[in-house]
């Protein structure tokens, strides 16, 4: 009796190629159109950084120059930062607005509603004192 191994049926073993597990090396797989192709070796070479590698080391850059550039690149990331947080807050705070403008719209129907009925209520009610009053008294 022989046994065979099947393999799982996941989309790892589908498309696990072991060329693509160093640097960037895309192995077209079944099935699959020449654009899907470069658009896969387009998205691993971006995450690389490796062009971005390139363009930093075309040309000699001074390490007090260097760490001058990565020091203005923290100074503006941390001003977005601040200024994102900032733009956050103003919409929180324009979102309570609106919410505080709909809670006392509800609540002055609510309490036109009241008053309305409430007078209704209070006749009905001082007719039924009198009358209990009346007998008490009578």
């Amino acid at each position: 009796m022989i046994k065979i191994k099947q393999k799982r049926a996941t989309s790892y073993h589908n498309h696990y190629h072991p060329d693509e597990k160093s640097g960037i090396c895309v192995v077209h797989r079944k099935d699959e159109t020449s654009e899907e192709l470069i658009r896969r070796f387009r998205k691993k070479y971006s995450k690389s950084g490796l062009a971005k590698e390139v363009r930093d080391k075309m040309f000699y850059e001074k390490p007090s120059n260097r760490r001058r550039r990565k020091k203005m690149q923290s100074i503006r990331q941390i001003q977005r930062d601040i200024e994102k947080k900032e733009e956050q807050q103003e919409r929180y705070e324009k979102f309570k607005q609106r919410k505080a403008r709909q809670r006392s719209k509800i609540n002055r129907k609510e309490n036109k509603n009241d008053s309305s009925s409430g007078r209704q209520n209070n006749s009905k009610g001082n007719e039924g004192n009198k009358d209990s009053v009346g007998v008490g008294s009578a």
